[in-house]
């Protein structure tokens, strides 16, 4: 039950969260939509940007779960393309907000835990160093946010176009062979 009320409380935040700036959503009207007491409230949440992260860091363990069961990168990567496309509004106004860095990390991270799976996955012998790994990683990860990010506000994206770029860039197929 605890669970369902906590799922209730970040639903009902990203449903105001796709109407009004996350500095206009306060505990009073929250839970006013909730139909909740501030007791419930504060038994699941400190604030609103504990109900924030939360919601998105369910939302992105989500996101990680449907790409690691995709049959392949470009489905994978459709995942990240339809998470950022479904939740544009919202991350518009985040992006504005006293807490976008924290969002932007979240997504990251979920970038993150995917590549890694991928790496995993995909290139079990893969040669690096557990530094090595981390920065490469950290790297794909902002760059693939980022790009998406980026383009998801264009009226006219061939959004297939640009995961099968994002792909190959991941893959290494954009720029085959070594570097020295």
């Amino acid at each position: 039950m605890r669970e369902d009320m906590k799922a209730v409380i970040a639903d009902t935040f990203s449903q105001m969260l796709d109407k009004e700036d996350i500095d206009k959503i306060t505990v009073t009207k929250l839970i006013g939509e909730c139909h909740i007491s501030r007791q419930t409230f504060y038994y699941h949440f400190k604030d609103i940007m504990d109900v924030l992260e939360w919601t998105f860091k369910r939302a992105t363990e989500e996101l990680v779960q449907r790409s690691l069961k995709a049959e392949d990168n470009i489905v994978a990567l459709k995942e990240f393309a339809i998470f950022i496309r479904q939740n544009r509004t919202k991350l518009e106004r985040l992006l504005y907000s006293r807490r976008w860095v924290e969002i932007e990390n979240l997504l990251t991270e979920a970038a993150v835990a995917y590549l890694a799976e991928m790496a995993r996955n995909k290139v079990p012998e893969i040669s690096l160093s557990f530094d090595e790994l981390e920065i490469m990683l950290k790297f794909y990860a902002c760059g693939m946010v980022g790009v998406l990010m980026q383009y998801m506000v264009k009226p006219h994206l061939d959004e297939e176009k640009l995961i099968i770029q994002i792909e190959k860039i991941i893959t290494g197929k954009m720029f085959p062979g070594k570097v020295s």
